[in-house]
């Protein structure tokens, strides 16, 4: 056993021998390759750096150090300070060092991290730092190694003897200039700091970044400046070290003028930027700017800054990437949206940051005057700013952009078409500007609002759209029509455009048929229109709401209130709109479409629906005439089948013969009837005119039907109503043309006679009974509407008899008006048939007189109590729940109306303008006639001889009744940028009936039409033109004289007005800012260029166009016979100045508008004019004199020291000598504009500025100067005119004088105290007197005790005693506080009487009721005791004015 162990134990201690012996070799063995690869030198480097513990590789290995590094650093430092060559040992240390890293490997790794060795306990970790760092931080050594290893990287080129490491490039210069990073201390800082500046100009451009980047880290504090102004030099020579340099900028501390000349650089290499710098540029701009600087680098960033693009919309540009020339690849333009979202987030950060600069952009943007100046970066930086809770401004900002015409559609095309991902960040801002400018009250607003809402679907995901139209059905349901409408206007435009897209959002829009109580028939259509084509076009996804559009139609139509049937039948046509549409294929043959047949599923499908209808409305007159126009709409579009067109033709149109017409030979007998007929307006020979149309007996027989309250059938076995005439000859024309091609069959109806009364009966019509006259009312209003059908049908044909025939019906229209005016005159209240039947409560029209007066007002208000059981001259009503509001007459009331009303029936004149939506809608075809010249008729006898000879033409009633109708569609149509506001109450169920078939079209489409008007428009304006021309010569150049009052110069100018009305509405329609129109806008200038020279259109450029369209409208100012005519010019003008951009149009619109304030206008009665609407004429002619002179200033005062001063020297009908416009009855139209003009002239004069040159503020001085002269004379104005009106306005504007004065003039007057004393003190006099006067102003108000003048006097005075503390401040600023001094001021009324109330009060009370007064001693009259205390008075009175009292300054 014990051998055993013995034998163990010695095996054991042979293996562990053996084990010894081979870690031995095995070290011995590493250590001998370590060896191997240490750098061995005899050099001092070397030696001393193996003594401190320092290893050195000879490349591709790490160094290694074998004890902490702060160890190593004291050792090398001890090492060197005591060796025996100090200092020389250090040169040749440096020497060592230069020869080690000659070789680039072991460069290289002396910049990388050394390794611990494992038999170092002490270090602080594995890794520390690199070779080079750690000898950086030896004090001894730091300066002559940071000037090697600086003058070693001009060694290092681009793409030259670069190093790899594991398969990646080296960027050794990164990695030496990192080593000068956060170094524990640097010796002899500016040396090194100018070393590096110096190298900068000899390295490449990346080392030249490394370098720059550094900088900061390196510099002292003391050489910042320096160092920022080597800097700028750098940069204004090289714009590729932008980034760095404002990156190092950045971190160093500079002084403020050190700054601004920084950011002034910066400024200056804007435009050369490339885009991906721009977000580093923008940053610096806008982190380093004060108050005072940030509105003008805020307008050199807006200047230079553009993301207009010249490509297509697809690929994002800006000026920096369009510098090519060419289109960028995929990868190009991502760049380029990224660099443009950075920009942005750059502004962004500025804005939220900075509250000058948010200030800065809203005052640039708003400082922007011309409307073709604005660029997609505006709309940019207001959606920023309205992401950045600034809401209430920017809507403000945009609502006034737009009404001056620069925010415009097509920036919003621009926006979303070529920057959608950009718009895609602030969808939220978006949303919510469009919901908030939807919601405006001015048509132009609205029109951008919806274009917002377009781009915005079209450019954005399904989570956008979603949103986009719940927004929309969500402003649908709020209730207000303006709103309803135009939500209703984007999504069937989106529907229609955009079907695909906007089916997955079907069930949204049919959610709108909740509110369908809600809406009007036209909003109804809308929808209507909307779902049927979701439904029936789309049948992926329509038939979800099929079943429920079939289901509410049906319970519509069977419904017994004539409101819903009204819905059941617009449903039902735009259902059968959408199924029976024509449908085309292509044909690959002939290459070209072709039409496919209806199915006969779908066939059997529409003609069930349209008997459903047909039977349903055939009980009601009213639904019956809507389920006809509505099914001529869809007809007349030229989009239904043509089976389901014969149909109709064969099933709906063919009892318009047994039903209207007679034949001549068998007219009823006369004596039946209660009313006298006889055959009238006939325009064939009596062997061809054997028809008439029947309107007296279908009248009475529709009245006698409608008492009896049952169907009373014709022979026929139907109840043919006179309210389904003309609607029912519509649908019989439009469907005739459009299946046989033209009107041959039908052309008798044309000149047939009508049934209509004798003349004895409208010359006895006071003396009938009522219904008697409610019936030849309602007979002349079937007339009317009769001949208006016929004229839109017939007109647009081009044969000269039936264009004489259609004259001729133009001239029985204005016939039969002056016969229905007279009827209506003597029938008060009367209700007429409805024509539109776009209503579900018919409008009542108001009776008005010739002078605009309502007459009978008040007795209709007590006689419009319904007795019970009046059913006998009750008009007709329908069996709605509306009917109960109607107002009806009783027979007692009505004959004492009828009695007291005969005495003024001849001499009352009924305005027909109130009855518009009971007449029948002419279509815009109809004024192809105003083409027409003189047509000849020629009348033949049997023999077929001319026996008569009749010359037919529009005659000037004709004209203004066509020129009316035409003036007023194109008003409703083409929506201008100054448009009239939408009331937000619920309008009158009249104002837009009557163009229904007018917004069938688009705005295109009309203006198209309206531009081949322009010929015809421009031969009557010359000869309205003329017509005045001639009356002037005849009267030896007197504008005024005999004649210019008749009743022919006043049709002729009523015509002129039209006609240039006609011009505005057209040319200032917002849709030529379009660039799609640009080529209509051009036609439509050379029609007018063309009347007065000979051009090439191709040739001519738009500007000449204007100019020479602007001289040919401008010709017509000598001629004009009234104010209102002159103020449509003056409009046509400036709207034709606004196309181009130039000073030569402006200045000859001054010069008009001047002219027009210095003549004498004349009203009708021969009297000078006068009134609320002369007024309004006379504020425009003078806001656009002073608005477009060169010098409002001058011409503000002219027309006070001069024109003003002639008035006051008159009686009160006098004017006047200069400007004969200038009345007693006129001035405060004047006053008020002059006032507005001047503050508004101030508002112009630029803050000062240090760098500004003397010339330009000793010009701001002048213009201040003058200001306040201005104020002056219009302050004491109000002692001669003290008119409430007056007071409010010289509060009102006066303390927006002195506001803007103490924010733009007093930092003037600071500036140029010292050099301009006697001026700045003259100015202050000035002023001073002014504001005396305006506090006696305050006071008067308070006796007045008027709530609206009282509620401007606590602001006016906040303003005048900040006025006198700022005076007191410039004072202190100029060492001049001796020569200020406070008093109190006496509270006195206009005339200078003290307030004795006030006056008490304040001398017992010591209340606030006392103000202080400013005065200038040195120049005054005072006595010498209060000279010679001046300066002691000065601190007395200010510490016994008390708290409440308000002060000023006496200096």
């Amino acid at each position: 056993m014990g051998g055993d162990r013995s034998r163990t134990s010695s095996k054991r201690k042979g293996s562990d021998h053996r084990d010894d012996r081979q870690k031995g070799a095995l070290a011995k063995k590493r250590k001998s390759s370590d060896e191997e690869e240490n750098y061995v030198s005899d050099s001092v480097f070397c030696q001393l750096l193996s003594k401190c513990g320092l290893t050195l590789k000879k490349g591709g290995k790490f160094n290694t150090l074998n004890v902490d590094q702060a160890v190593f650093q004291r050792n090398l430092h001890l090492a060197l300070k005591r060796h025996d060559n100090y200092p020389e040992v250090v040169d040749e240390f440096v020497d060592g060092f230069q020869e080690f890293i000659e070789d680039q490997s072991r460069f290289h790794y002396s910049l990388l991290p050394t390794n611990t060795t494992s038999d170092c306990d002490s270090a602080r970790s594995g890794g520390q730092d690199c070779a080079i760092r750690l000898m950086l931080g030896v004090d001894l050594l730091q300066p002559k190694l940071m000037n090697t290893l600086l003058e070693k990287l001009a060694e290092f080129m681009e793409d030259e003897d670069s190093i790899f490491d594991h398969g990646e490039k080296v960027n050794i210069p990164r990695l030496l200039m990192s080593q000068f990073r956060w170094l524990d201390s640097i010796i002899n800082g500016k040396e090194v700091t100018n070393k590096m500046l110096e190298m900068i100009g000899i390295v490449s451009l990346d080392i030249q970044r490394e370098i720059i980047t550094c900088l900061p880290e390196v510099v002292e504090d003391s050489e910042h400046g320096e160092v920022a102004k080597a800097l700028r030099e750098i940069l204004v020579q090289n714009n590729q070290l932008t980034v760095p340099i404002l990156d190092a900028l950045s971190n160093l501390t500079l002084s403020p003028e050190l700054l601004s000349e920084v950011r002034g650089s910066v400024l200056q290499t804007l435009a050369s930027v490339k885009m991906e710098d721009l977000p580093v540029v923008i940053k610096f701009l806008l982190q380093s700017v004060n108050n005072q600087d940030a509105p003008e680098v805020v307008e050199e960033i807006r200047s230079n800054l553009d993301f207009n693009s010249s490509f297509a919309p697809t690929i994002s540009s800006t000026p920096f990437s369009t510098q090519a020339g060419k289109r960028g690849s995929k990868s190009e333009i991502e760049s380029a949206r990224g660099s443009e979202l950075l920009t942005l987030d750059a502004i962004k950060s500025g804005i939220r940051f900075q509250k000058c600069v948010a200030e800065a952009w809203i005052k640039v943007i708003d400082g922007v005057k011309q409307p073709g100046d604005h660029k997609v970066i505006d709309i940019f930086i207001l959606l920023i700013l309205h992401s950045t809770n600034r809401k209430k401004p920017v809507e403000s900002l945009f609502r006034n952009k737009i009404r001056a015409g620069g925010f415009t559609e097509v920036l919003v095309q621009a926006a979303f078409g070529a920057h959608s991902q950009v718009m895609r960040d602030y969808f939220p801002s978006i949303l919510s500007l469009a919901e908030a400018l939807l919601r405006s009250p001015e048509p132009a607003v609205v029109y951008f609002a919806c274009a917002m809402y377009r781009g915005a679907f079209t450019a954005f995901d399904s989570f956008c759209q979603q949103e986009i139209v719940g927004n929309l059905v969500t402003h649908i349901g709020i209730g207000f029509e303006g709103e309803i409408d135009s939500s209703l206007d984007i999504l069937a435009e989106l529907v229609d455009t955009h079907l695909s897209k906007m089916a997955p959002f079907a069930i949204f829009v049919k959610g709108v048929l909740d509110y369908l109580d809600n809406l009007s028939v036209m909003q109804i259509r809308k929808l209507y229109s909307m779902l049927s084509m979701l439904a029936f076009r789309n049948p992926q996804e329509g038939g979800l709401i099929q079943d429920d559009l079939h289901i509410l139609i049906r319970k519509q139509l069977s419904s017994n209130s004539p409101k819903y049937k009204r819905m059941g039948v617009i449903g039902a046509i735009m259902i059968i709109k959408s199924i029976a549409y024509k449908r085309y294929v292509t044909n690959t043959v002939l290459t070209q479409l072709e039409s496919v047949p209806l199915s006969d599923d779908l066939y059997k499908q529409v003609v069930s629906l349209l008997q459903m209808v047909k039977t349903s409305s055939s009980r009601t007159p009213e639904v019956a005439a809507l389920f006809m126009d509505e099914l001529a709409a869809v007809i007349r579009r030229g989009q239904m089948d043509s089976k389901v067109e014969t149909w109709i033709s064969e099933n709906v149109i063919t009892d318009f013969q047994d039903d209207y017409v007679v034949d001549i030979e068998e007219i009823p007998d006369k004596s039946k009837y209660m009313i006298p007929f006889e055959t009238k307006y006939s325009l064939d020979d009596d062997a061809e005119g054997s028809i008439a149309i029947n309107i007296i007996p279908l009248v009475e027989f529709s009245t006698k039907d409608k008492k009896k309250q049952q169907p009373n059938k014709n022979e026929n076995g139907r109840s043919p109503d006179p309210v389904c005439l003309s609607p029912h000859f519509r649908l019989l024309q439009i469907c005739e043309e459009k299946q046989q091609g033209d009107l041959t069959n039908i052309d008798a109806l044309l000149g047939c006679p009508l049934l209509l009364p004798t003349p004895e009966i409208f010359e006895k019509i006071t003396s009938l009974s009522r219904r008697e006259k409610e019936i030849v009312c309602t007979a002349v209003f079937a007339g009317l509407n009769w001949f208006r059908e016929t004229v839109n049908a017939f007109a647009p044909h081009d044969d000269l008899e039936m264009k004489g025939k259609v004259i001729t019906r133009v001239q029985n229209i204005t016939e039969l008006q002056g016969l229905l005016e007279k009827c209506l005159a003597a029938t008060p209240n009367f209700k007429p048939p409805p024509a539109n039947f776009d209503w579900y409560e018919c409008p009542t029209p108001v009776l008005q007189t010739a002078s605009g007066e309502s007459k009978g007002k008040k007795k209709g208000r007590k006689a419009g109590k319904k007795k019970k059981g009046d059913k006998e001259n009750s008009p007709d009503e329908e069996s709605d729940e509306n009917s109960k509001d109607s107002t009806v007459l009783d027979k007692t009331t009505a004959d004492t109306q009828v009695d007291k009303g005969t005495e003024q029936s001849d001499k009352s004149v009924v305005n027909l303008s109130s009855y518009r939506p009971f007449f029948r809608e002419l279509d815009i075809s109809v004024f192809t006639i105003l083409h027409t010249g003189t047509v000849i008729d020629q009348a033949l006898d049997t023999d077929f001889n001319t026996k008569a000879t009749t010359e037919l033409s529009i005659r000037p009633k004709q004209l203004e009744f066509l020129l009316e109708d035409l003036t007023s569609k194109l008003s409703h149509i083409l929506i201008a940028s100054t448009s009239t506001r939408r009331s937000f109450f619920k309008t009158k169920p009249g104002k837009n009936i009557g163009f229904s078939h007018l917004d069938q079209y688009c705005p295109k489409r009309i203006a198209v039409k309206a531009v081949k008007l322009l010929p015809a428009l421009c031969n009557h304006l010359e000869g309205a033109s003329g017509f005045f021309q001639t009356m002037i010569a005849e009267n030896d150049g007197l504008v005024d004289g005999p004649g210019s009052n008749g009743p022919e110069a006043g049709l002729m100018g009523s015509c002129f007005q039209l006609l240039l009305q006609a011009l505005l509405s057209l040319f200032s329609w917002n849709g030529f800012l379009m660039t799609e129109n640009k080529a209509l806008l051009k036609e439509a200038l050379g029609i007018l260029v063309a009347r007065i020279k000979t051009f090439t259109a191709s040739q001519t450029g738009l500007q000449e166009l204007v100019k020479t369209s602007h001289q040919y409208v401008a010709n017509f100012a000598n001629t004009v016979p009234n104010l209102t005519t002159a103020v449509t010019v003056l409009k046509v003008l400036i709207t034709l100045g606004d196309k181009v951009n130039t000073d030569d149009l402006q200045v000859k619109i001054v010069a008009m508008s001047e002219e027009f304030l210095k003549r004498e206008w004349l009203g009708t009665d021969g009297e000078k004019e006068k009134g609320a609407k002369h007024n309004e004429n006379l504020q425009f002619v003078l806001r656009t004199y002073l608005g477009c002179s060169e010098d409002s200033l001058s011409s503000v005062e002219t027309i006070a020291t001069k024109g003003i001063t002639e008035l006051l020297e008159t009686d009160n009908n006098g004017s006047s000598d200069l400007y004969p416009t200038l009345t007693k009855h006129s001035f405060p139209v004047f006053y008020r504009i002059m006032f507005y003009e001047l503050i508004g002239c101030l508002k112009t004069i630029s803050p000062v500025k240090q760098s500004d040159s003397r010339e330009v503020k000793l010009d701001c001085l002048l213009r201040w100067n003058q200001a306040v002269r201005i104020l002056h004379i219009m302050v004491n104005l109000i002692k001669a005119f003290d008119g409430r009106v007056l007071l409010g306005t010289a509060l009102k504007c006066g303390r927006q004088f002195l506001d803007i004065f103490l924010r733009q003039g007093m930092p003037l007057l600071d500036n140029m105290f010292r050099s301009h004393r006697d001026d700045v003190q003259s100015l202050l006099k000035n002023l001073q007197l002014s504001t005396r006067a305006l506090h006696h102003m305050c006071g008067h108000s308070k006796i007045m005790k008027n709530l609206a003048l009282t509620n401007q006097v606590p602001f006016l005075k906040k303003s005048l005693e900040a006025f006198v503390y700022r005076v007191k401040v410039m004072l202190t600023v100029n060492k001049c506080l001796e020569a200020f001094w406070l008093g109190n001021l006496k509270n006195r009324d206009l005339k200078g009487e003290e307030i004795m109330s006030q006056a008490s009060v304040v001398e017992e009370r010591n209340e606030d009721e006392s103000d202080e007064e400013e005065t200038v001693p040195e120049d005054e009259e005072e006595s010498d005791v209060e000279m010679d205390n001046q300066s002691e008075a000065g601190s007395d009175r200010t510490k016994e004015n008390s708290d409440n009292e308000s002060c000023s300054e006496i200096f």
